[in-house]
């Protein structure tokens, strides 16, 4: 299959030379002295031509390569100026906000940072600005410059974004449901491995698969399908050295988009309690809006996560992967069963503004919808960066319960957890097959043996055909296999999801790996369609 392959065509144009128009103008006082002429009065545009320079000098001064004006940016700018002095008159823009305005205007950067300067005069709006030399302290690739005037007010807005992925054009309102659209890009090295997610209208996040092979590990291509009316998020997720990253965000409206509604005013919480009160209600708040089971905050996870946005704010980083090298599996305690685990981080100027961009992420999203969880921890850190305030939040979520004691039965378990992912995709239950069991359970054990899930060398013959032989009415058989420490967190796989799949077994044991660790399930998933 052919890559994608991104490209930009610059049309030349040819004027043809004529001599030069020349206009001298002299103005002199009462006394007959010469008077400069006077100054061209202030315009947004003349304002936004000035602010432009200002920023690619500034860049250039510190030695930083100079990022590229853009028109998408720079129309939200223009919006968001607008909307300043008229909607949103002090601060910044909420995040939703500011989502809207670059998402409708073409660009996908998920968060660009933003600076708003608010002027009685004309004249002061862009003077303030020449004197900022605050905003070339980090890396940019891209920015957007807007002014607007109302009366004798002004104000100027400068949207700057390290942008992670080239998105190729992709319509953000769509007129009729059950169209289908390909989004197409390539993610900026050294991100790769491309994930593609979308948030439907009723909430509920999706992975797109890849729809075309990528040109390498950077390019994408996948069809989404925008079944009913409503808003969708579309998110793509790259894989950086840092952990995952989200490169691109961008909403698309189908159907005629609802008008907008005045957003209560939401006092941020100033302390750790007041955060986690407020946090872990919204998280139960969503899941019982979708009839998921309500996440218990744990002490341990509580711990886990301050200790971590802690972290970040002492030492300047904001990443799931810490300058060196541990990951969340390392800052969960050695020897919990924590099994499955997700991270959710957010940044803004409080936690709720912070949280508000979780919720409206796919990827992020997805955590706080995952079936599997159980348990809940969320951590704080309140800072004040260049006088303004600011919140790292960290929300780490686990199937099980650190501590808590090995399960009794630990094939039930995985059981549950099938019977209830099941449940979650309104399938028929699955019938348990004691032949399945059977080869499950020495399937398990031979992994466990070689120290190798897929278990293939020293197999009298292959598994499917095993199947067969125990199930001879079955029309297809698969295997899934997980290591896991909590054996009723099994995650949710293609097999699970498979309609004609009507019988399972599972096989189970547990034992020392070097390559997985001390006291880890092995376990064994066996699925046959049977009519």
């Amino acid at each position: 299959m052919k890559g994608v392959l991104l490209g930009l065509l610059l049309a030349g144009t040819s004027v043809a030379a004529q001599a030069p128009t020349v206009a001298s103008v002299s103005v002199t006082d009462a006394g007959g002295q010469d008077l400069p002429p006077p100054a061209p009065p202030e315009t947004p545009q003349s304002q936004e031509s000035r602010a432009r320079l200002h920023v690619l000098r500034e860049f250039e001064r510190v030695g930083r390569r100079a990022p590229s004006a853009d028109k998408a940016l720079e129309a939200a700018a223009r919006r968001l100026a607008r909307e300043a002095l008229s909607e949103f008159t002090t601060g910044a823009p909420a995040l939703l906000t500011l989502t809207e305005a670059v998402s409708d205007a073409g660009a996908a950067d998920p968060s660009p940072k933003v600076l708003v300067i608010r002027a009685w005069v004309h004249t002061h709006a862009i003077e303030t600005f020449l004197a900022r030399t605050d905003f070339n302290d980090e890396r940019v690739s891209h920015f957007g410059v807007g002014v607007a005037f109302l009366g004798e007010r002004a104000a100027l807005v400068l949207l700057t974004a390290d942008r992670k992925a080239e998105v190729l054009p992709f319509p953000r309102t769509i007129a009729k449901a059950g169209t289908e659209k390909r989004v197409c890009g390539r993610l900026v090295p050294p991100l790769r491995e491309p994930q593609v997610f979308v948030t439907r209208p009723d909430g509920e996040v999706e992975g797109v698969a890849l729809s075309r092979a990528p040109t390498g590990t950077n390019g994408f291509c996948a069809l989404v399908t925008f079944a009913t009316p409503g808003g969708y998020t579309l998110e793509v997720v790259g894989q950086g050295n840092a952990g995952p990253e989200v490169t691109s965000l961008f909403l698309v409206q189908v159907g005629a988009r609802a008008a907008r509604g005045e957003q209560e005013a939401q006092r941020e919480p100033t302390t750790l309690d007041e955060a986690r009160t407020a946090l872990y209600e919204r998280i139960n708040t969503l899941r019982r809006a979708h009839k998921l089971p309500e996440l218990t905050p744990d002490p341990t996870l509580e711990d886990v996560s301050l200790r971590y946005s802690t972290r970040m704010a002492t030492e300047g980083f904001f990443a799931h992967i810490a300058p060196d090298g541990s990951t969340l599996t390392r800052r969960l305690p050695e020897g919990t069963r924590y099994v499955r685990a997700g991270e959710n981080l957010g940044l803004a100027a409080g936690p709720l503004a912070a949280h508000f961009g979780i919720e409206h992420s796919p990827g992020h999203r997805k955590n706080l919808m995952d079936p599997a969880f159980r348990f809940m921890g969320v951590g704080v850190a309140f800072q004040k960066v260049d006088g303004r305030d600011q919140a790292i939040v960290t929300e780490v979520f686990t199937a099980a319960s650190p501590g808590a004691a090995l399960p009794a039965d630990p094939v039930s378990d995985v059981y549950e957890s099938l019977s209830r992912h099941r449940a979650t995709l309104k399938l028929p239950p699955l019938v348990r097959s004691e032949a399945l069991e059977r080869l499950a359970r020495e399937h398990a054990r031979r992994a466990l043996a070689q120290d190798e899930p897929t278990a293939g060398d020293g197999d009298p013959s292959p598994l499917h055909e095993r199947v067969f032989t125990a199930l001879p009415d079955a029309g297809t058989a698969s295997v899934d296999f997980f290591v896991v420490g909590d054996p009723g967190a099994v995650p949710e796989s293609r097999s699970l999801a498979t309609a004609t799949n009507t019988r399972v077994g599972v096989g189970l044991v547990r034992g020392n790996s070097k390559r997985f660790g001390q006291g880890q399930y092995w376990v064994a998933v066996i699925y046959a369609a049977v009519p």
